[in-house]
């Protein structure tokens, strides 16, 4: 009896013992990615016209795979329009110019809103492609561009030039951003890409007080 009730005994206290946690999904995601305008009329150049049959927002691209089904959102940069939410359709494996860079290539599903069939696109911009928008997920509606004029160099990593900084994210509503995307010059990394041979870039997300870079981009 005793050989038995101590069985049981380190049966019970194995069962209490603390269990090893399952590895956590890294987190935030961050995407850009294009407004694209379909239309079946084209003009003499062979660029897309209106009227605008549907809107999709193309290359948008993540690291790791989101949930089908599960929301991203969508923040139009250098617009006056408002962020707004989609849902994730379907995910496609992806390799990027380095073999051992992997991406999920995300489909999202159309944008419905009026707006988007009416904007006019921005300088240096073709119709069908109007602008740029930053892809977060998982979502977080509250989210909000930070104009680059509102920027000061203490709210960017060290380093960083203001002046290469293509888009900066609120996620927290305390008007200081959470994930900057700049773009710059390959050659010069503190030179804005107007006139470069090649552009780069790189994407950081603010956890606590500290800048991560979490993302590249070069040329192929």
């Amino acid at each position: 009896m005793r050989i038995v009730a101590l069985i049981l005994l380190l049966t019970c206290a194995g069962s209490a013992l603390p269990q090893t946690p399952k590895a956590k999904r890294s987190g935030r995601a961050v995407s850009t990615g294009d407004v694209w305008r379909i239309s079946n009329n084209k003009n003499r150049s062979g660029d897309a016209i209106p009227p605008w049959k549907e809107i999709q927002i193309s290359n948008v691209g993540f690291k790791e795979r989101p949930i089908v089904g599960r929301n991203v959102t969508i923040i139009p940069i250098d617009v006056d329009l408002a962020p707004f939410d989609l849902r994730v359709r379907q995910t496609k494996s992806q390799e990027g110019c380095d073999k051992s860079e992997h991406r999920w290539e995300v489909d999202l599903e159309t944008v419905k809103d009026r707006k988007f069939f009416e904007v006019a696109p921005i300088a240096n911009r073709r119709t069908e492609v109007p602008f740029e928008v930053v892809v977060i997920y998982p979502a977080v509606s509250f989210a909000r561009q930070i104009e680059r004029a509102r920027l000061s160099k203490a709210m960017v990593p060290k380093h960083v030039a203001l002046s290469t900084v293509k888009a900066a994210i609120d996620l927290t509503r305390d008007h200081n951003p959470e994930v900057l995307i700049l773009e710059y010059c390959c050659e010069h990394p503190t030179e804005a890409p107007k006139e470069c041979d090649y552009t780069c870039g790189k994407t950081f997300i603010k956890v606590g007080l500290v800048w991560k870079l979490v993302d590249t981009s070069t040329p192929c």
